[in-house]
C-alpha cells in the first residue's frame, strides 16, 4: 500500500485497515512466541536425549552413501574419544576397528546395502586415546523413491562392561563345571581304584603263570600268545580308565571341535559304570553318522552325570535297565537316556535342573544343574519326563554339525 492510497481512505477505512494490521501483528507475535516455545521444547528434549545417551553410553550415526560422509551425535564422538564436532572420515574410523570386527562389519554392511536390510553386530575398537572398547552397532538402510539405497544410519552403544561381565560368567561357569567334574571323580575314587586293581592283578597273575611255565619248560607258543593277549587286553582296559580319568580331571582348557557323540558316550559309560555293575544294565541304540561341534570333555561329563543319575534311579529296581539312544531330527542331534527306576517325584518336576535339588540322600544336587549348564552353553536343550511304562527319560538335543565343520578352527 502506498502513502497516496492511505491518504485517499476515509476514517472508517483507515480504522478497519489498522485493525487488520493489528490482527496480523498479533498473529505474528503469537507465531513468534510459539516458535520460541517450540525451540525451548526441542532444546529441552535434546538435553534429555543427550543426558540419556550419556548415561546409556550410546550415540546415533548416519552415512551418506553417495559420498561416504559421516554424521555423528556427540555420543558417538565420546565413544571413539574424539573431540565433538570435528570432521570424521570413514576410512580413518574404520581403521579403528580391530581386524576381525572390521572384516565382519564391512561384510554385513555390504549385504545390508545390497539387500536393503538392517543388521546388528558387536565390534571391538581402539579409541583415539588408545583404549579398547566393545560397541554394539546397529544399522538400517534408507531408500529413495526409486528404492535405491541412499543412506545408512543407526546407533553405537558401549557394551564393554557387559562383555566383561559375560566373560566373568563364562569363567565362573567353566570353574563350576570343572569343580563338578573333580567332585564326581573324587566320589568315584574308591571305585576307580578297585576297578583298576582288577586288570592290574590279572596282569600280575598272567605274568606269574607265564614265568612258571617258562621255568618248567612246558610253555607252548600258543599258550604264550594267549597269555600275552590277555595281558594286553587288561593293560588296555586299565589304560582306558586312566586316560578318561586324566581327561576328566585336567586343569587345562579344552576346545570345541567336530566329534562323534557315540564315541564320547561309550567312553563316558566306561567311567560312569566302573564298579557299579552298571555295564550289564546298559543297552544302546545309537544312530549312525552323527556329528556335533562340542567340547568332548564337557560332553563326556554330561553323559557321565546322566548315566550315573540313571544308575542311582535303578539301584533298588529288581531288574534294572537303562537305554542310551541317539539320533538326528530337525537339524539337531539328540541323546535320550531311559531308565526303569522310580521316576521323577512330582514335587521335583519343575525344579529338577535347578542347583541343589536332589532326591538322593547325601546328594549335592549339582549334577543335573551342571548338565543343563553344559547343554545350554552348546546351544542345546535338556528336559526330563516320566515314562508311561515306569521310570524316567532324559532328553538332550544339540545342534548337528557336518564334515565341513572340521575345517573350522577349534574354539576354547
Amino acid at each position: 500500500m502506498t502513502s497516496s492510497d492511505w491518504d485517499s481512505m476515509d476514517g472508517d477505512q483507515k480504522l478497519e485497515r489498522a485493525r487488520a494490521l493489528a490482527d496480523v501483528t498479533g498473529e505474528l507475535e503469537r507465531y513468534v512466541q510459539l516458535s520460541h516455545e517450540q525451540a525451548g521444547t526441542i532444546a529441552h528434549y535434546k538435553k534429555m536425549y543427550d543426558r540419556a545417551s550419556s548415561l546409556a553410553r550410546i550415540g546415533v550415526w548416519e552415512c551418506d552413501l553417495a559420498n561416504e560422509q559421516l554424521t555423528w551425535t556427540d555420543g558417538v564422538y565420546d565413544l571413539f574419544e574424539l573431540p565433538r564436532g570435528v570432521p570424521v572420515v570413514r576410512p580413518d574410523i574404520v581403521a579403528m576397528y580391530d581386524e576381525e570386527s572390521r572384516g565382519e562389519m564391512e561384510r554385513r554392511r555390504a549385504e545390508a546395502i545390497r539387500d536393503g536390510t538392517s543388521f546388528a553386530i558387536d565390534v571391538r575398537i581402539k579409541t583415539a586415546r588408545g583404549n579398547l572398547r566393545w560397541l554394539r552397532l546397529t544399522a538400517d538402510i534408507e531408500k529413495d523413491e526409486t528404492g535405491a539405497p541412499v543412506r545408512i544410519f543407526g546407533s553405537k552403544q558401549d557394551i564393554t562392561e557387559q562383555k566383561a561381565a559375560q566373560e566373568k560368567v563364562e569363567m565362573l561357569r567353566a570353574e563350576l563345571i570343572h569343580l563338578s567334574r573333580r567332585s564326581a571323580m573324587s566320589a568315584m575314587a574308591t571305585t576307580l581304584a578297585h576297578e583298576l586293581n582288577q586288570p592290574l592283578t590279572a596282569i600280575g597273575n598272567y605274568v606269574a603263570g607265564t614265568r612258571r611255565a617258562m621255568i618248567d619248560g612246558n610253555l607252548a607258543p600258543e599258550e604264550l600268545e594267549r597269555s600275552l593277549s590277555a595281558i594286553e587286553e587288561c593293560a588296555f582296559g586299565a589304560g582306558d580308565i586312566i586316560r578318561s580319568l586324566r581327561q576328566m580331571t585336567s586343569e587345562n582348557p579344552t576346545e570345541r571341535r567336530v566329534i562323534d557323540p557315540n564315541v564320547v558316550i561309550r567312553e563316558a559309560a566306561t567311567l560312569a559304570t566302573v564298579g557299579a555293575g552298571g555295564v550289564s544294565r546298559l543297552r544302546y541304540d545309537l544312530g549312525a553318522d552323527l556329528l556335533i561341534w562340542a567340547d568332548p570333555i564337557q560332553i563326556q561329563q554330561l553323559v557321565i552325570n546322566l548315566i550315573r543319575n540313571a544308575l542311582d534311579a535303578t539301584a533298588a529296581t529288581p531288574e534294572p535297565s537303562i537305554l542310551v539312544a541317539t539320533g538326528r531330527e530337525n537339524g539337531m542331534i539328540w541323546l535320550r537316556i531311559d531308565d526303569n527306576g522310580a521316576g521323577i517325584a512330582p514335587e521335583l518336576s519343575e525344579t529338577l535342573f535347578d542347583p541343589f535339588v536332589t532326591s538322593r540322600p547325601g546328594g549335592m544336587g549339582v549334577g543335573l544343574s551342571v548338565s543343563r549348564t553344559i547343554v545350554e552353553a552348546h546351544g542345546g536343550r535338556i528336559c526330563a519326563r516320566n515314562r508311561p511304562e515306569g521310570g524316567a527319560s532324559l532328553h538332550v538335543s544339540l545342534p548337528a554339525a557336518d564334515e565341513s565343520w572340521a575345517d573350522l578352527p577349534s574354539t576354547a
